[in-house]
């Protein structure tokens, strides 16, 4: 399994970055995970969208989906045979808000001729030939899913956006590699009081993924400050080994 990363910014982006992004490829199985600004532009110098089995988002937040109103744009207006069409595959109950985001665009269907638009049930595996990824629901400040992504005997989680939770220690138990957001340099970054906030701090990353037995911790969702030493070394304290961040458009083996 391989996962290469189209962007690792917080919804306050990182200077040249995009925003949350993540390709995953196993099994035969080939999936966009979340699709932030500026996520299109830097999947296209790996893969066409029509490569893609699905993309599938996590949450409604705007770092985390805005960009499939661009991913509408490299289709041609046309519109594909129904059986040819990408699969986006949303959250529940985020009908209503693409459609909002459709006529925000200009064009209520503005998705439907290129997409096949379904969402998940918040729990069941979702198959990509031998790839599978399993919605975990995460504490944020909107309903948030993160995964846990199978393929090749090896194991990816991904908590997309969350506050410190049981959640958590789910996605990254026994994982290959725990692929965590680690959004706060401090409490104050985030909503008071501490128990209602929405976002991690490195040491937390690293601590969840040392109680979990995560074989590896890679942060992403972080403000990057030059190479992201500050997160990397509360993380890595915390965990007990070496915390990785996670570099644009850079491939890893899982």
């Amino acid at each position: 399994m391989r996962l290469t990363v189209l962007g690792r910014s917080p919804a306050s982006p990182n200077a040249g970055e995009a925003c949350a992004g993540y390709l995953v490829e196993g099994g035969g199985g080939r999936v966009l995970l979340d699709v932030g600004p500026g996520v299109v532009a830097q999947l296209l110098r790996h893969r066409h969208p029509e490569e893609l089995d699905a993309v599938v988002v996590s949450h409604m937040h705007a770092d985390h989906m805005l960009d499939l109103v661009t991913l509408r744009y490299v289709y041609p207006w046309r519109g594909h045979p129904k059986d040819q069409r990408l699969r986006v595959i949303m959250p529940p109950g985020s009908a209503d808000q693409v459609l909002d985001l459709a006529r925000g665009a200009g064009n209520p269907r503005h998705f439907e001729d290129a997409f096949q638009l379904s969402e998940h049930d918040g729990s069941s595996p979702l198959s990509f030939d031998g790839l599978s990824l399993t919605p975990i629901e995460t504490m944020h400040f909107i309903p948030c899913w993160g995964f846990r992504a199978e393929a090749d005997g090896r194991v990816l989680g991904y908590t997309a956006d969350s506050g410190p939770c049981e959640a958590v220690g789910t996605i990254a138990d026994g994982a290959d590699l725990f692929l965590s957001e680690a959004t706060l340099r401090n409490l104050d970054e985030d909503a008071q009081p501490p128990e209602q906030r929405g976002h991690l701090l490195p040491e937390e990353a690293g601590q969840a993924a040392r109680d979990a037995g995560a074989k590896r911790l890679m942060l992403t969702h972080l403000p990057a400050d030059g190479d992201g030493s500050w997160a990397r070394t509360a993380a890595s304290e915390a965990y007990g080994a070496d915390a990785e961040i996670a570099e644009p458009a850079r491939t890893y083996e899982v």
